[in-house]
């Protein structure tokens, strides 16, 4: 299991302050075995590419000294006893690493969440995430941006049990989730989340796949990890930019309308070239790709009975860009607007919102009013 870089760098640092305040030979008459130096209370042993250095720690003395014998050397040193502090009296299960994902960043690879019944990738594209599972779609860079935080704050709280015989205790031979995260550099962690640890709080035991250790994840950070995936969806209709949209076609309840944009203008193309007020199209794109919805929804089945119009958004090239398909609620149920774009996730608008789906609403004549 990876330590934190901190404990070693002490540890270091601790050997290279030692002072040799005495030495004593085998002349002095002191012996190796009553001073604890053989065999040694503890014995550190640096290696480097062409040598290596051991340091075998004996029994404190008074005045803040300790006993040390370096390598095989029979010289007895006295030293100040900083070193046998650190290796004598702090646990080294606590130098580990406790972050469960120390590489993750933005510039992640991959997120796989495993949970029964629900699961959820995510995958990084140039610089923006998106979903692959359950549904194809976009997802809000503030909320990844913050879940990816989550995922490099996210620390064991402590170390339960190293080799457990039995999984079976902790609930991590059949685990409730599985988190599994690919790195920039191809370093793949995967977390397995367990049975709670008991009491009153939600606190789970946790293990990262190939190292036997049980840990302790709390609940904050539990629920932040397993977090539900539809608030990582993008809540925004479309996510056209707004300088690339050349036209709008609007398919409505009464005929459709094709409206173009001529410079600072726009145009009504369908409707033998009425200029249409340009603040009312603003609105249009505003509702479309800035406002976020209230709430987002995944649907299994289209609700086509629903159904109210479409507005596909054009390109210089004039190909489409996007279809937005607009759902309504009956009045009885609320008569919220809902937004669907082929992804299965529908953004909810309230009732109040107003879009703008027939000719009345642009200002400009119906064709049926001007063929009568």
């Amino acid at each position: 299991m990876p330590i934190e870089d901190y404990h070693l760098n002490a540890l270091a640092e601790r050997t290279l302050d030692l002072r040799v305040v005495d030495r004593f030979g085998n002349e002095d008459g002191l012996s190796q075995e009553s001073l604890k130096l053989n065999p040694a209370r503890a014995a550190i042993r640096f290696v480097w590419p062409d040598g290596s250095r051991q340091f075998a720690l004996g029994r404190r003395g008074v005045a803040g000294r300790g006993y040390l014998r370096i390598d095989e050397s029979p010289d007895i040193l006295v030293v100040n006893q900083g070193l046998h502090d650190l290796a004598l009296d702090v646990d080294p299960t606590t130098w580990r690493e406790p972050r469960l994902f120390p590489g993750v960043d933005i510039e992640a690879r991959r997120i796989s969440r495993v949970v029964p019944g629900e699961d959820m990738v995510l995958e990084r594209n140039g610089s923006s995430w998106q979903f692959v599972a359950p549904v194809t779609t976009r997802t809000d860079r503030q909320a990844m941006e913050s879940y990816i935080i989550d995922l490099a704050r996210a620390r064991a709280s402590g170390v339960i049990l190293d080799n457990p015989a039995d999984l079976s205790t902790f609930g991590l031979h059949e685990p409730l989730a599985t988190l599994e995260v690919v790195e920039n550099n191809g370093t793949t962690r995967t977390l397995l989340v367990g049975d709670r640890v008991g009491g009153r709080n939600q606190d789970r035991y946790v293990m990262l796949e190939g190292i036997p250790s049980v840990l302790r994840l709390d609940e904050k950070s539990v629920a932040a990890l397993l977090a539900d995936p539809i608030s990582l969806v993008d809540p925004v209709a479309s996510g056209v930019p707004r300088s690339s949209i050349k036209a709008i076609e609007i398919h409505g309840p009464v005929e459709d309308i094709y409206l173009e944009r001529d410079l600072d203008r726009w145009i009504a193309t369908s409707h033998a070239g009425a200029e249409v007020p340009a603040d009312r199209v603003d609105s249009l794109l505003e509702l479309l790709i800035d406002i976020p919805a209230t709430d987002v929804a995944l649907v299994q089945t289209y609700p086509r009975e629903l159904e109210q119009g479409t507005i596909t958004l054009i390109g210089y090239d004039r190909r489409p860009l996007d279809t937005v398909r607009l759902l309504r609620e009956k009045d009885s149920d609320g008569g919220r607007w809902g937004m669907e774009n082929g992804d299965m996730i529908v953004r909810i608008q309230p009732a109040i919102i107003d879009l703008p789906l027939s000719p009345q609403d642009w200002g400009i004549p119906a064709k049926t009013s001007q063929s009568d």
